[in-house]
This record gives structure tokens, C-alpha cells and sequence, in this order.
């Protein structure tokens, strides 16, 4: 009998505190990591022209406890315009705190080069990571 009433005592103890809104569990949250990420830069020659055409490859990328960097698989190109710009919007799913930017000329005319940034999102709250800018710009060499 006292078994019976200690457990109907929880169950009603455990209904009023839900009703309530307490809770002995902790808050989950479900979903994955999303931020905004805002690239954009120039490409021009050692003179300042504006480079039309030229390829510009965004990657992410992670780091282990190695201080290692992890550069994943996926890539965004993008080619610059007239003006030698590249500007594009991305809510970004698991927002990886480094990115590599790779040029190239298709034409062959210029030398490639790269950089690798780290980016910081802010004003994030819970999943959401906030809002970043990647801004990188390229004076490229003519080839030998």
C-alpha cells in the first residue's frame, strides 16, 4: 500500500510541477549549427585593372587538436565581374570556422594564389552562429 501511494504521490508531484513548466529534464534543442556568411573581394592586376573572368573558389574548412586544417570536399566557384568583384550571400549549415579562397585565370595570363582566413560569426544566439563577412582581395601577377 505504501509502495502504491509513494508512486501515485511522484506521478501527481510530477504532473502539477509540468503544468507548471518545471521540468527535471534539460532543454533540448534539435537542429544543426546555421550562420550567414557574406564573401565577397576584388581581383585586379599589379596596376589596379580590374580582372573580368577571373575563378574564385571558396572552401571550409575545420581544425583538429593537431592544429591541422581539415578542407572539406565542396567547393563554390564563382568567376569576378567587369569590375573585377565577387559578392555572394550563404546561410551557411555548420559554418566552418576557416575558409580558403583559391583564384585562378582560366586564360592563363596570371599566376593563381590563395589565402587561408578565419572567419567570426557574431551576434548569434542558440543554433544560429550570427552573421560574417569574408572579404578577401587579390592583385595577381602576369606570368613569365
Amino acid at each position: 500500500m505504501k509502495t502504491k501511494l509513494r508512486i501515485w504521490t511522484n506521478a501527481l508531484i510530477g504532473v502539477i510541477l509540468g503544468l507548471l513548466g518545471i521540468s527535471s529534464f534539460s532543454c533540448a534543442k534539435y537542429g544543426v549549427p546555421t550562420g550567414d556568411l557574406t564573401f565577397e573581394g576584388k581581383v585586379s592586376d599589379e596596376a589596379d585593372k580590374p580582372l573580368e573572368g577571373i575563378q574564385v573558389i571558396r572552401r571550409g574548412g575545420w581544425q583538429d587538436d593537431a592544429n591541422m586544417r581539415y578542407w572539406e570536399e565542396w567547393a563554390d566557384t564563382l568567376y569576378t565581374n567587369a569590375d573585377g568583384e565577387i559578392h555572394k550571400e550563404y546561410e551557411d549549415i555548420f559554418p566552418l570556422k576557416y575558409q580558403k579562397v583559391i583564384v585562378n585565370d582560366p586564360s592563363g595570363e596570371y599566376q593563381s594564389d590563395s589565402v587561408t582566413s578565419e572567419v567570426k560569426y557574431k551576434g548569434g544566439h542558440d543554433w544560429y552562429e550570427g552573421k560574417a563577412t569574408l572579404k578577401t582581395d587579390f592583385k595577381l601577377k602576369k606570368k613569365n
